[in-house]
């Protein structure tokens, strides 16, 4: 079987045509994704088509492609039992035909059937209009007919309480039926308003711009060629998610590994064979150049017209005429660039030496959401060292740390990490990168059987005359241990630290010594506790400080 591989540079300049056979032959494909390798911040997509071909000259197109494939990235590689030569490819911007003119037409039949029932009210309204002004010239007339008739005994009382019935309910209704007509055009008003509102949107989505991609092929002997179109594309990612799940016995814990991935394309990745890595192809391969940095004396900038005066009469011209005109060397060296045959090489998978990759063993589906897909990468189990911490200064709980050692042949890579003692979630927080070997800490929560409670005791200030000013605090710190079992709870505290010589901080009388002081002023106490067992610390802080002279940050 003879074997193609190659791969396609695409050039800033436009290449003259390949020389094929006056029958060229166009073959539009039913492409398909058949892998993804996914990155922090984009993914490469690799589609496939297998076709028999005859001799002769082709164009193979791959047809609906999404537009934000990244031309650049573009390369085919190819096999099969035909012989084939590749002339090069095309990149075209495609159009699919209008879509939504159903649901368009659908929106304005709609609008036109609203705008009929609106018309209908208008002319209610009319109507009702013509019936109140009828009222009001009806009680104009009765008016000028009472004033009239009143002097002669006329109308009965009863006669102008009818008539006064019969205009007032008139007016009446007629109000009250031109509110519900108002009510019933905003609500029309307010349909019609969020029809044209879709219809806008369906026009505008009508033209959905998609790309295209022409592989010219001159075939020698029959048979089946198998094209591999590899392409970098934007809008998709993963990243790493964990879930750390400590054992009841509090001597190993089970990581599991997750990788969460999305892809906003354009178009759904159904049954695809998916590696995660964590190259950063954005980045670029190599590092960015120091320019020379160049440091001299101002000196003012000519005026632009004093430039255009200065500058060379034949580009001068050529500017004036929209044009710049190369020399004949250059004008050489153009044509043998343009002249120069593409190279096809065979494309290389990079030995991974500064990234890592993880080959998802099942085929998976990735839909065109923009949504969080999960998938279990790996899960390992790891010994751990428990260990009970608290800092009572600033939280009254006690909290479970872990140390762990990562075992794998892989780094953690930064992420969110879940925390879980047996089935209880305990809390999430983020993992920085942990390299393969290093060892990392985690925290599960706070254990309420270990009790601590913090209280300052009292504080002095004694301002010296003859020696040092002097600021004294006295703390205790009670502890309990309810568990089953015996164990050591390591306390922290701090003393402050002198930002000047002449301040000198020190503990003072600490009822229990410390395991360790820091350089930051971090005091640490281990305490081992029996099942049941309560003990203190008491200790004091002394500053003492330069008289007439004052402190801050007490």
């Amino acid at each position: 079987m003879i074997i193609l591989r190659f791969v396609i540079l695409i050039l800033v300049f436009q290449l003259p045509a390949v020389a094929f056979s006056a029958d060229i032959k166009r073959i539009a494909t039913s492409s398909h994704i058949t892998s993804v390798t996914i990155f922090a911040d984009r993914a490469q997509t690799t589609r496939t088509t297998t076709i028999n071909l005859k001799p002769g000259s082709y164009l193979i197109a791959f047809e609906g492609m999404p537009p934000l494939v990244l031309d650049d990235s573009i390369r085919v590689d190819g096999k099969g039992t035909a012989a084939v030569t590749i002339g090069g490819l095309e990149i075209k911007r495609a159009f699919l035909a209008q879509s939504g003119e159903k649901r368009f037409q659908e929106i304005q039949d709609e609008i036109r059937s609203l705008e009929k029932v609106s018309a209908a009210l208008d002319a209610r309204k009319s109507g009702v209009a013509a019936q109140k002004a009828f009222l009001e010239s009806i009680r104009v007339a009765w008016g000028d007919r009472i004033s009239k008739e009143l002097a002669i005994a006329r109308p009965s009382t009863s006669e102008l309480l009818d008539a006064s019935n019969f205009v007032g309910s008139g007016v009446t209704k007629a109000e009250e039926q031109n509110r519900e007509i108002d009510s019933e055009k905003r609500t029309l008003k307010d349909k019609i308003d969020a029809l044209r509102r879709q219809q806008n949107e369906v026009s505008g989505s009508g033209r959905k711009e998609t790309k295209m991609v022409e592989v010219s092929v001159e075939v020698a002997r029959e048979g089946t060629l198998t094209l591999e179109l590899v392409s970098m594309i934007s809008q998709a990612g993963w990243e790493p998610a964990y879930d750390v799940r400590l054992a009841n016995d509090m001597k190993t814990a089970a990581l599991t590994f997750q990788a969460m991935m999305r892809q906003q394309t354009g178009e759904d990745w159904n049954n695809v064979d998916v590696t995660l890595s964590t190259a950063r192809p954005a980045v670029g391969g190599a590092p960015p150049e120091l320019y020379q940095w160049n440091v001299s004396l101002y000196r003012p900038q000519p005026m632009r017209s004093e430039m255009l005066m200065a500058a060379p009469a034949p580009y001068a011209k050529a500017k004036k005429a929209g044009r710049v005109q190369f020399d004949a060397a250059e004008q050489e060296e153009a044509v043998i660039l343009q002249d120069t045959p593409v190279t096809f090489a065979t494309s290389l998978i990079g030995n991974e030496q500064t990234s890592v990759s993880f080959h998802v063993p099942q085929r998976l589906d990735i839909p065109s959401d923009g949504g969080r897909h999960g998938t279990v990468v790996a899960i390992e189990q790891f010994p751990v060292n428990i260990e009970y911490l608290t800092v009572p200064k600033l939280s009254p709980s006690v909290f479970l740390k872990s140390e762990m050692t990562n075992r794998t042949a892989y780094p953690l890579l930064p992420g969110k990490i879940n925390t879980f003692v047996g089935n209880r979630y305990t809390g999430s927080s983020q993992l920085k990168k942990v390299a393969s070997g290093e060892k990392f800490d985690l925290f599960f929560g706070n254990d309420d059987q270990v009790t601590v409670k913090r209280e300052e005791l009292k504080q002095h200030k004694e301002a010296g005359i003859f020696s040092k000013n002097r600021v004294s605090y006295r703390y205790r710190i009670e502890l309990g241990n309810f568990r089953k079992e015996p164990m050591t709870l390591t306390l922290r505290d701090q003393l402050p630290v002198a930002a000047d010589e002449e301040i000198k901080v020190s503990l003072d009388e600490p009822s229990v010594k410390p395991e360790e002081i820091k350089s930051d002023g971090t005091v640490i106490w281990k305490m081992p506790l029996q099942t049941g067992e309560k003990r203190e610390i008491l200790f004091g802080i002394m500053i003492e400080y330069p008289k007439e002279r004052e402190i801050t940050g007490l």
